[in-house]
């Protein structure tokens, strides 16, 4: 099974067969988590950092009155390694939300490697800022669109993100989240992600069914959503770049 992570960071910089061969050594023993699991709570001490290989995760926040706020989404090749405080303690918590393939990596252990190969520090920080422009663009999300907008943004991101460790991905998407989950994501009550919902299986540009999503019309739901990819994609790559990604992820 190809390594989202390594496609992840492949996309972020050019590495090398020795960069690979580590970056997948470091990867070697994934754990499988079911849905609804804790990687991490706030207040912890982070010494390791969670890498999801396969299946969703989120970050989230719980205000004084226990509503929940979901500032992340971790798709598989996401890790959560830039969102602690300066003293090594998480300010977030990280669940599950559907079975997991998931690695733990040691902070000591990716310094290591970052300082036999630079160019996988490279990746990682160019990856931190990708991670960067997805909060600003969930803060633009949250605070300018309307409801209809934010779930066409939302989706739109989900499939963009998902194509960059899938090349072979279709119009199909997994797409666990429940209508809690997308309240708490964008902002909104149930209800209203309910008629959102609604309202684009109408227009005829989405199903939705037994966690499986199908985007029938990607460009409309782009326009709707003034999506732009160019903050998901923090380089351009040369065709023999692309190439071994389509041999690696095969």
């Amino acid at each position: 099974m190809f390594n989202a992570f390594l496609l992840r960071l492949m996309h972020a910089a050019e590495l090398g067969d020795q960069e690979i061969q580590a970056i997948e050594e470091l990867c070697r023993q994934p754990r499988e988590i079911g849905a609804k699991k804790y990687l991490s709570r706030d207040g912890d001490e982070m010494h390791s950092f969670p890498v999801v290989l396969s299946g969703w995760a989120a970050r989230y926040q719980i205000l004084r009155n226990g509503a929940r706020q979901i500032t992340r989404l971790l798709l598989p090749g996401d890790a959560f390694y830039f969102d602690c405080s300066p003293n090594g303690i998480a300010i977030e918590e990280v669940i599950t939300l559907s079975p997991c393939k998931i690695v733990n990596i040691t902070h000591a252990d990716m310094r290591r490697l970052i300082d036999r190969f630079p160019t996988i520090g490279e990746a990682m920080r160019s990856y931190g800022c990708m991670e960067n422009a997805v909060l600003a663009s969930w803060v633009v999300n949250v605070g300018r669109r309307d409801a209809l907008e934010r779930m066409a943004h939302l989706i739109c991101e989900a499939h963009y993100r998902l194509s960059l460790v899938d090349p072979h991905q279709s119009q199909q998407i997994y797409f666990p989240l429940t209508q809690d989950d997308l309240a708490d994501v964008l902002g909104l009550t149930p209800v209203h992600i309910n008629r959102k919902l609604q309202q684009l299986r109408q227009e005829g540009l989405i199903t939705l069914r037994s966690k499986q999503l199908t985007i029938h019309d990607l460009r409309t739901l782009q326009q709707i959503a003034g999506f732009d990819p160019s903050y998901l994609a923090p380089r351009v790559q040369t065709l023999r770049e692309r190439e071994r990604l389509r041999v690696i992820a095969a």
